[in-house]
């Protein structure tokens, strides 16, 4: 490369070298060989010269330059859309992390957890009545997909909503997840829900973000066979991106609604400890030598002790 020879030459140059510099390649070499080697090599042995003979000629060595010239442009580019292929996973990156910064950060979710179940509520209120007729409306399907998000209250069922629009459905189940999310913060407390809140939203998009980083690798691996039909690489790989990551952002908010209905806070009970053995032992040590005294024999210090361990009395009974 034409980096390494100039390298080379300034070294030269900082220790005061005088003079000009002169770099000799093989005509076995890849750059060379790449860029018609052989038929130079064809040209030596036509000539009848040796292989130790030297080649000196401006020409050649221009070829050399802008064979290098070439490779350099090709091994740029690899790194450009390397560089291009990061920036797609780098703004998906950016938007999770602006996310959970916030998380970190104390914010509060309530807002955004009731925007996440009313979006979803929505979305299964429009499937279920998208057709516009209340008669062939799938009212029992409506109620057991919001049921996977909150219990029902009884006053939410198949007759109550049948004469309903669409937009009333939605309000009154809106209202009703907002009134039990008031009633679970009342149970648990503010701050313990707060802290349940932010525990449910890092879970889900730490788990999800794994898995997205994962597809994108895999899809990377294989964009290059857009080429194959004559499509940009690069434009296939932004498009897959975006819907992977719209995936991503719908399944984090589906997960969050299924879950923050359903997760409890139990307090944990404290251990109970095993009463210390020191007390008894104490105590069996006082009762012997109450029973050594009343027998009225003295036992030395360094005599067997009368309880019958085989230990001396200093060590045992008399401590």
């Amino acid at each position: 490369a034409r980096r390494i020879d100039n390298q080379l030459r300034g070294r030269a140059g900082r220790q005061g070298d005088p003079g000009s510099s002169r770099f000799y390649v093989s005509l076995e070499d890849d750059i060379v060989r790449r860029f018609g080697g052989d038929r130079v090599k064809g040209l030596m042995e036509w000539a009848g010269m040796d292989e130790d003979t030297a080649i000196e000629n401006p020409l050649i060595s221009k070829t050399i330059e802008n064979a290098q010239i070439r490779v350099e442009g090709y091994h740029f580019d690899i790194r450009k859309h390397l560089v291009e292929y990061d920036d797609v996973v780098n703004m998906h990156r950016e938007v999770i992390y602006n996310e959970r910064s916030k998380i970190l950060s104390g914010a509060d979710l309530k807002a955004n957890i009731m925007s996440m179940v009313t979006e979803e509520i929505q979305d299964i209120v429009a499937n279920h009545t998208g057709n516009g007729h209340g008669l062939d409306w799938d009212i029992e399907g409506l109620l057991a997909d919001v049921a996977t998000i909150f219990p029902l209250p009884p006053a939410l069922n198949k007759n109550t909503l049948s004469g309903m629009k669409p937009q009333e459905i939605e309000d009154r189940l809106t209202e009703a997840a907002k009134s039990l999310y008031e009633e679970r913060e009342k149970q648990f407390g503010p701050d313990n829900m707060r802290t349940l809140e932010r525990l449910v939203m890092l879970r889900t998009i730490d788990s999800l973000w794994v898995e997205h980083l994962t597809a994108m690798e895999h899809i990377r691996q294989g964009i290059g066979l857009y080429a194959v039909a004559q499509q940009d690489p690069l434009v296939a790989y932004k498009r897959e991106g975006h819907t992977l990551f719209q995936n991503l952002l719908s399944t984090i908010r589906h997960d969050v609604a299924h879950t923050i209905y359903r997760v409890e806070i139990r307090k944990q009970e404290a251990p109970q400890r095993a009463p210390s053995p020191a007390p008894v032992q104490a105590a069996a040590r006082s009762n012997r030598k109450q029973r050594m005294k009343v027998a009225g024999k003295k036992v030395g210090r360094n005599d067997p002790c009368p309880c019958g361990s085989g230990k001396k009395y200093k060590y045992c009974c008399g401590r």
